[in-house]
């Protein structure tokens, strides 16, 4: 612990529990009460939106005031209900691409029969999306491997970012790296 204060960072996982929000509460409430209540696959699929956000996973260095940051606990990866926790600063995605990311969640949704989580990875499910990214100028070269239902890693490049969003944080101004 002492040598991540040294540098400033703060390991995510020595957060404490009362500072973390459930993606589910904060993102998709309105989607789950807007379907009956046994919703069918296709259902579900159709109210699916991506919400992107930038988040540090393991350490969170020293951030700026100019973002809001949240702590935030998501379950993914299918049936298998992994559990991640992040601080994270949503992100509006431009008006152009945010169909295409919601529709990479929807693609990818019960993908491997609800199997698709890091343990499990087939090779053509990091093909497929591969290929999705690529058809809208993303990629996943570095996080490819956090790929599972639920949680779809791009890059963290400016040039990323910028595609994404309409409000895109400079990553050279964000931090303290």
């Amino acid at each position: 612990m002492s040598r991540f204060r040294d540098k400033g960072k703060v390991p995510v996982r020595s957060l404490p529990s009362n500072l973390f929000s459930h993606t589910g509460d904060l993102f998709f409430r309105d989607d789950v009460v807007s379907l009956h209540q046994f919703p069918t696959e296709e259902e579900e699929r159709r109210a699916i939106h991506v919400v992107p956000v930038l988040a540090f996973l393991q350490t969170v260095p020293p951030l700026s005031n100019d973002r809001e940051w949240i702590a935030l606990h998501h379950q993914f990866g299918g049936y298998h209900c992994l559990q991640v926790a992040m601080v994270a600063t949503m992100l509006t995605p431009n008006a152009t691409i945010k169909n295409k990311l919601d529709n990479i969640g929807k693609q990818f949704y019960f993908a491997q029969h609800g199997q698709l989580e890091p343990a499990n990875m087939l090779a053509s499910s990091i093909s497929e999306y591969v290929t999705a990214l690529s058809e809208i100028e993303l990629d996943c070269e570095c996080t490819w491997r956090k790929l599972s239902e639920g949680l779809y890693p791009i890059d963290c490049t400016q040039e990323n970012l910028n595609k994404i969003a309409s409000d895109a944080p400079s990553l050279d101004m964000m931090a303290d790296w």
